[in-house]
């Protein structure tokens, strides 16, 4: 069946009442981080701290809610309700644009400085009352990430997420916090950023769960989501097709991405290595300007 055909079986802008007042709350949430975003990013330009917030990073905080609101909204959002290939379109999104976006826009400062002073100040309590070194353990935020990933795609949940779209939502927040805080140790500008190896093991050791359960979506002999495949049907596809296609849309961009973020980080570390083995290497030049004059300026010394 032609993707054309697909789409015309679809109201594209045909939402429920429930959908519509969840669409609702989720663009106007959107649109209070953008604004509490921009608000502080004012005040903290003008404190010398502000300087350390490179000038792209806002742009990669657009760009991140741009995807959220592309991922929920129609025609996206609405075919993704009966295709589970869209469906896992979705998540990709959400894990391999939106969240690397996110993490980079380092947003945290800014959205403090720009909330009011009394929600700022609770805020800010409960931050203090949180483990700071179990919650920013990357041992913890990969287990979390992976741990996530796996539970919203068994048959249980994923299937209560087509069925509601309470839960449909929970699982994109779920998808989109958890994966923040995976990506948020490669881009952190704090002293916990991961570096060297361990960053390149952080990233490589994701690769195996994630194709591990698109190797079960790609290979199943039946479909495994009844209800995903009870509107696939209906639509005239075959579930099983789109199944397996929506396992590929899964394990080749993930694993692609993975990949080559670990190799970016390893060209890095091994560059890094590489200048620094040549600064140790290379002697200072007894010859250089400075040290003949301090010669000279000796011999005259003693001379005199």
């Amino acid at each position: 069946m032609r993707v054309t055909q697909v789409v015309a079986h679809i109201d594209l802008f045909a939402l429920g009442g429930a959908s519509l007042v969840l669409v609702g709350w989720s663009v106007a949430a959107m649109l209070l981080v953008g604004w509490c975003y921009t608000r502080g990013l004012r005040r903290i330009r003008r404190h010398p701290q502000g300087r350390r917030l490179h000038r792209w990073r806002p742009f990669a905080l657009v760009g991140a809610l741009v995807v959220v609101l592309a991922v929920m909204l129609p025609p996206l959002g609405t075919l993704a309700e009966a295709r589970l290939s869209t469906h896992m379109a979705q998540h990709m999104m959400l894990i391999l644009v939106a969240a690397p976006l996110l993490a980079l826009a380092a947003p945290g400062q800014a959205l403090l400085a720009g909330m009011p002073f009394e929600v700022r100040r609770r805020v800010v309590a409960v931050v203090h009352r949180l483990p700071p070194s179990v919650l920013c353990a990357p041992l913890l935020a990969w287990a979390l990430h992976v741990g996530a990933v796996w539970f919203w795609h068994l048959p249980a949940p994923y299937e209560a997420a087509v069925r509601s779209d309470a839960a449909h939502l929970l699982e994109h927040a779920t998808f989109l916090g958890t994966a923040w805080l995976f990506w948020w140790h490669l881009a952190t500008l704090s002293s916990r950023r991961l570096r060297g190896p361990a960053a390149v093991l952080y990233m490589v050791a994701a690769i195996p769960p994630g194709a591990a359960l698109a190797a079960v979506l790609t290979f199943a002999g039946s479909p495994i989501y009844e209800a995903q495949a009870a509107t696939t049907a209906a639509l005239g596809a075959d579930p099983l097709l789109d199944q397996r296609i929506g396992g590929l849309v899964m394990w080749v961009p993930m694993d692609l991405g993975y990949i080559l973020v670990a190799v970016l980080l390893f060209n890095r570390w091994f560059k890094g290595m590489q200048q620094s083995g040549t600064a140790v290497a290379v002697p200072p030049d007894p010859a250089s300007p400075h040290r003949s004059a301090h010669r000279s300026s000796s011999s005259v010394g003693v001379r005199s």
